[in-house]
């Protein structure tokens, strides 16, 4: 009960932003771009927005990887034995992955065991999906040349969800895709109830014009309880609605160890809404030093504007052993 308390959300103005399933498949759904959405507007001259959502053609079926989230503290060598496969096809299956410089967060591609590595199918099987929710994306173009997108992750369910990431897709007025990337959730975990930003940066943007995006859930599954060694737990969090502050909204709260261990990398999370209930802005701070045990330390949070007004926002914090 505890935890569940601990990850309150921080509310100021109406209640949370509704958010719609969207179920993970390997073809994306794609949904026109809502009249308004910044920066993203075809411009003068350019085909207009689709009036109706459009789907990326895919000639034949293909089977969902077995995918695996990088862990802090994991190596490539240990996620092979893991699933039971050699350092060299895990390897060839990511070629763009360093083998010392793993990024927690990563998703790797696990392929079949092969050779003398045999292993139980239960071990290779990925676990269910948790029952994730994804909202509408934000998408904000940024004076560098990039485009800015920012996803909704929510869970409705009465256990945290954990290694939440989705491909988001953005397409032009034929629905065919234009480019696609992975988002990651602003933390390894997602409280009971809450919703945290997937935040993925387009660099540089695509020069087409976009009219509609589509986002699948690729990771998300429900966490252990108790957290196993190693993995992050949920804090305990108040903040309040914040305001303007040389141009940035700021938020000042507190965060707190309730536990008996000391927290390495406590972080807290900003996310900002306006009153359609669409992500306006994000910030995720680690807060040094690590929280001793019992410790409850003061916080403040700055976050850009990157379009509209500031409704509400919510507030929430994990820490790590």
């Amino acid at each position: 009960m505890l935890l569940l308390a601990a990850a309150a959300v921080v509310l100021a103005g109406c209640a949370s932003p509704v958010v719609s399933p969207a179920p993970p498949s390997a073809t994306p759904r794609l949904r026109p771009l809502p009249s308004g959405t910044p920066a993203l507007v075809a411009p003068s001259g350019a085909p207009g927005l689709a009036s109706t959502p459009v789907i990326i053609a895919s000639p034949t079926a293909t089977a969902t990887p077995v995918t695996h989230a990088v862990q802090e503290g994991e190596s490539l060598l240990g996620i092979a034995i893991d699933y039971g496969v050699s350092l060299e096809a895990l390897q060839a299956a990511n070629p763009d992955v360093q083998v010392r410089f793993l990024s927690v967060g990563a998703v790797l591609i696990i392929p079949p065991p092969e050779g003398g590595f045999a292993v139980a199918a239960t071990n290779l099987a990925p676990p269910p999906l948790a029952a994730v929710t994804l909202g509408e994306p934000a998408c904000y173009a940024l004076a560098s040349g990039s485009l800015y997108c920012l996803v909704e992750a929510g869970n409705p369910g009465a256990v945290a969800v954990e290694n939440v990431s989705a491909r988001l897709t953005l397409a032009g007025a034929d629905g065919l895709p234009l480019t696609s990337a992975v988002a990651f959730a602003a933390l390894d975990l997602i409280p009971p109830g809450a919703a945290l930003p997937l935040a993925v940066l387009f660099s540089p943007r695509p020069a087409q014009p976009i009219a509609a995006t589509g986002v699948a859930l690729l990771t998300g599954n429900l966490a252990a309880d108790p957290a196993p060694p190693g993995r992050a737990v949920l804090l305990p969090v108040q903040a309040g609605p914040g305001g303007l502050l040389g141009g940035r909204w700021t938020v000042a709260g507190q965060v707190s160890n309730p536990s008996g261990q000391a927290l390495g990398r406590p972080q807290v999370a900003l996310s900002l809404y306006d009153a359609a209930g669409r992500l306006i802005g994000y910030r995720k701070q680690t807060l040094t030093p690590g929280l001793a045990p019992g410790e409850t330390r003061a916080f403040t949070l700055a976050a850009d504007l990157l379009g509209g007004a500031v409704d509400h926002v919510t507030v929430l914090a994990e820490g790590r052993p």
